[in-house]
């Protein structure tokens, strides 16, 4: 069983896919902290080192290459690269979008040390929340909404059994 979750940044990807292993007892990992493992960098000095540009490369390569099963966390910009996307649709994983509301998401990471967040003004991450929307939207099996959690876990217990 292969679940990617998928969703801007500060959705709490990493928060629920943590709640999910608990509940089903499936293996929990993050592409961030894969890239950060086999990099020996962390996201904000690849960054700062060689770009985003960069980064969304590396990104790409974890992606395609992923193997285990489990929850998989991925970034917030993995749905940017078609190829990416192109991976998830035709995958035989179960792909869930976090689905928070600006509101939310602004008050998580306006004053946080994110390499996008420090790059760019409120209203361009806003801009860019609202162009990734669509294309979280395009790969997604499961739209999660803040108030369903139970209702989540509840489907992917039916998955996996």
């Amino acid at each position: 069983m292969r679940i990617f979750i998928i969703g801007f940044m500060g959705t709490g990807k990493t928060h629920l896919g943590k709640k999910i292993i608990n509940q089903t007892g499936l293996p929990f990992y993050d592409i961030d902290e894969e890239i950060e493992k086999n990099t020996s960098l962390t996201i904000q000095k690849i960054f700062k080192i060689y770009g985003e540009k960069y980064f969304r490369k590396i990104e790409s390569k974890t992606l395609i290459n992923w193997d285990k099963d489990g929850i998989i966390v991925t970034g917030g910009g993995i749905v940017e690269s078609s190829k990416n996307r192109d991976f998830l649709k035709k995958s035989k994983a179960t792909i869930i979008w976090l689905n928070t509301s600006w509101e939310i998401i602004s008050d998580r990471i306006l004053n946080s040390d994110r390499p996008l967040v420090r790059k760019l003004s409120e209203q361009e991450i806003f801009e860019l929340w609202k162009k990734r929307s669509p294309l979280y939207n395009e790969c997604a099996d499961y739209i999660y909404n803040e108030n369903e959690i139970e209702t989540l876990i509840d489907e992917i217990n039916k998955l996996i059994q």
